[in-house]
């Protein structure tokens, strides 16, 4: 398995506006073949969100990303958007 975790650090003003733009992102990824999970992390407290995603493997995330949904899925988005993104990538070891 795979996983790849976003950090996004969100000035305060624009979490309501990405909070929109995430709330049904495991509803539109439910049918990329590959994917198993998908979740939107709010900060309990601060700026720091996460976007959770697991995969059955590399290959399958990396189609995902070269993908034509993803392009749509990621057309317009602001270019001057406030939000600092760090992406990581694990591959999984252990699970209960």
């Amino acid at each position: 398995m795979y996983v790849s975790m976003n950090r996004l650090t969100v000035p305060a003003d624009y979490q309501s506006h990405l909070e929109r733009a995430f709330a049904q992102g495991g509803e539109r990824m439910k049918d990329v073949p590959g994917f198993l999970e998908f979740l939107f992390l709010a900060p309990a407290k601060g700026d720091e969100y996460i976007v959770f995603t697991k995969w059955n493997s590399e290959q399958d995330f990396r189609n995902w990303t070269e993908s034509d949904a993803f392009k749509r899925a990621h057309t317009g988005t602001n270019p001057n958007s406030p939000v600092k993104s760090d992406l990581r990538n694990y591959i999984v070891k252990a699970q209960a």
